[in-house]
């Protein structure tokens, strides 16, 4: 069913409008008056459905019904649902299910740029290796998946694990150049899970064929493409953390509470952003690329703003950016050819990689740089 424009974006937005400001003084009960009551993890989630999209601005809900979901019904808005009884699952059919499809933590993981690459390999391992590939972080085994990107439907890879893992897995639209589709995927995930645990913004760009390349002299420099290498690469980040940062303080204010007297030990929500290794002035020693080069530094630097603001207000959300080296992606192919033996990765083990890091840092690394060893 299609909802049309004004029905979800202006919703959407006043849905993050109207939310008072989160302090980590908020309990989950004061918490439950702007997100709504949420059922406990593998029961009815009652909220927006699978995959919302956006297309020129356009926010689209390809919102289709599943025998486990409440279905909405348009109109309404976020209050317009219904519950389909007859479809439900009956107890032989949901004892079928293999455990990893069924969610068995509140954890919440969200990986931005999800649609190919690093990001979609991250979404895959989050689903299916028994810790999710975050060790240090227990909670996330069998916890929820958030996918973002800016067509999700167009993702053959999204689609084929949101069919294994219908349960577990939410796919959203969001472009990180159009702040109404950021803000309408943060309020799509305070109605669905009310949390952000752990969030990779893996999206960047590089190159577009016939439109943009690296810049190997300042002649070559196009002001619309340097323009979009900082959309992307460097505003982009920072605006999702905006929208999505009471969720990120909701998630370790949740796990606080819930590690109390189990003996397990809090973790931070935490932010990962990938960077690169050429955003560093003092290793620059060849030139060009100025865009991207320049877009990855004021990454960096507005990384640490993050870090900074958030400790000296006390948020303890943790945040870290990470060098995955040159891993066999779109992103490379036109440039592997110099790179030694050994050094070229696959995005199997990059995101092993990645996810190992995200899983083993907390609080005292936030804001630091990280490459792909460590």
């Amino acid at each position: 069913m299609l909802l049309h424009r004004g029905a979800l974006l202006s919703r959407g937005a006043a849905a993050l409008q109207q939310r008072p400001r989160r302090t980590l003084g908020n309990t989950s009960a004061d918490a439950s008056r702007w997100i709504g009551s949420r059922p406990a993890p593998g029961t009815d989630r009652g909220g927006v459905d699978d995959v919302v999209g956006t297309r020129g601005g356009t926010l689209e809900g390809s919102l289709r019904t599943k025998p486990h979901l409440t279905t909405f019904t348009g109109g309404g808005g976020y209050g317009g649902f219904r519950r389909s009884r007859s479809l439900a699952v009956t107890a032989a059919a949901a004892a079928s299910i293999p455990t990893s499809r069924i969610p068995t933590s509140p954890h919440v993981s969200l990986v931005q740029g999800a649609s190919r690459g690093i990001g979609l390999e991250m979404v895959r391992q989050l689903l299916e290796q028994p810790n999710a590939s975050l060790g240090g972080r227990p909670a996330a085994a069998g916890g929820y998946v958030v996918a973002t990107c800016r067509d999700p439907a167009a993702s053959a890879g999204l689609t084929a694990l949101h069919l294994a893992y219908p349960d577990r897995l939410t796919l959203l639209a969001l472009d990180v150049t159009d702040v109404a589709s950021i803000e309408a995927a943060a309020a799509a995930v305070t109605l669905r899970h009310g949390r952000v645990d752990v969030l990779a913004n893996t999206a960047a760009v590089l190159h577009v064929p016939g439109e943009m390349a690296p810049e190997t002299s300042i002649n070559r420099i196009d002001e619309e493409a340097m323009m979009k290498s900082f959309r992307v690469n460097a505003m982009g980040p920072v605006m999702v953390v905006k929208a999505f940062a009471p969720l990120l303080m909701e998630a370790t204010a949740r796990s606080g509470a819930a590690a109390e007297g189990s003996g397990f030990i809090a973790r931070p929500a935490m932010v990962a952003i990938l960077s690169a290794r050429v955003s560093s002035i003092g290793d620059n020693s060849l030139g060009g690329w100025y865009s991207y080069r320049a877009s990855k530094t004021a990454l960096n630097q507005l990384t640490k703003n993050m870090a900074i603001e958030f400790s000296r207000k006390r948020h303890p959300v943790s945040f870290i950016l990470l060098h995955p080296g040159t891993v066999n992606t779109g992103l490379s192919a036109p440039f592997q050819r110099n790179v030694p033996e050994g050094k070229l990765f696959t995005v199997e083990r990059a995101a092993t990689q990645l996810l190992e890091i995200v899983g083993a840092k907390g609080q005292e690394h936030s804001g630091m740089f990280f490459a792909w060893d460590g």
